[in-house]
């Protein structure tokens, strides 16, 4: 399998989160990383992330505590590829100050960088941020199933 893809949390959310604007999107590239087409990479931020926003969604109410805990088992029983974040931080720390992005967003780019990869993300500020200047960075509503 050569197609890798690097995913930030705001895909996460919408494996779980299903109301969520192109969770169906988000949903299709999980399957295919299920079905072995792709491989799914991620800096070890990742989970933080996700964890937060599923904290989040549970405090205004989208969630129950018990849905929240349950997706977080999941998430940490997955076994998405982890990219080693303290090789992360130099590229990463230049990809925020060249796009004004957080470092979080840039450990992503740094990551597809490091990978060879894919960016797929669901954050609109961050897409927005550096669609024009990194190809390798998608929108999850432009994915398209990979075909076998």
């Amino acid at each position: 399998m050569d197609f890798k893809i690097i995913v930030d949390a705001s895909i996460a959310v919408k494996w779980y989160i299903r109301d969520e604007i192109d969770a169906g999107k988000a949903i299709a590239l999980l399957l295919d990383y299920e079905k072995g087409k792709i491989k799914l990479i991620v800096p070890a931020l990742f989970y933080y992330e996700a964890g937060n926003a599923i904290n989040t969604a549970v405090m205004r109410k989208r969630i129950t505590e018990e849905e929240g805990r349950g997706i977080i088992k999941d998430m940490l029983e997955s076994d998405l590829e982890i990219s080693a974040s303290d090789k992360l931080i130099p590229v990463a720390y230049m990809y925020a100050r060249e796009y004004a992005i957080s470092l979080y967003d840039a450990s992503y780019l740094a990551a597809a960088k490091e990978h060879t990869a894919v960016l797929y993300t669901a954050d609109k500020k961050f897409y927005n941020s550096v669609k024009d200047k990194k190809a390798f960075v998608k929108w999850i509503g432009d994915y398209k199933r990979v075909q076998s």
